[in-house]
C-alpha cells in the first residue's frame, strides 16, 4: 500500500490521514473476541472491526441494547461481572475473560 493511499483526497476531511487502531492485543484474544461477539452482539466473524481502543459503547443501540443490559447479558454469558470497566475497553474485558477461564498468567 502506498503511503498516500491512507490520505483523504476530498470533502471536509481532505489531506488528513486514516489511521487505524492497533489490533495486536485483540489478535492475542481472538478465539475469546469472536465468541463473546457472537454471544453478546450475535456478530458472526467479519461482521464487525474491534481494534484494541474499541469500547462497548460502540455497539450500544445494537439489538436497541444499553450498557446496562449489555453488563447483565456478559454477566449471564461469563458469569463474569464487567460494570467496573468503566471505560468499557473490550481488550479489559477479554483478560478478564480469560483470566476466569484460566487463571492468572504466571
Amino acid at each position: 500500500m502506498i503511503e498516500d493511499d491512507n490520505i483523504i483526497p476530498r470533502g471536509p476531511f481532505k489531506g488528513k490521514k486514516i489511521e487505524f487502531a492497533s489490533t495486536t492485543g485483540i489478535d492475542m484474544f481472538l478465539e475469546i473476541a469472536e465468541d463473546f461477539m457472537e454471544r453478546i452482539f450475535g456478530f458472526e466473524p467479519g461482521d464487525y472491526l474491534i481494534t484494541d481502543e474499541s469500547i462497548l459503547f460502540d455497539f450500544t443501540g445494537v439489538d436497541k441494547m444499553e450498557i446496562p443490559e449489555v453488563h447483565k447479558k456478559i454477566q449471564e454469558e461469563y458469569d463474569l461481572d464487567v460494570s467496573d470497566i468503566l471505560s468499557g475497553n473490550l481488550m479489559e474485558i477479554f483478560m478478564r475473560v480469560h483470566r476466569k477461564k484460566y487463571g492468572p498468567p504466571l
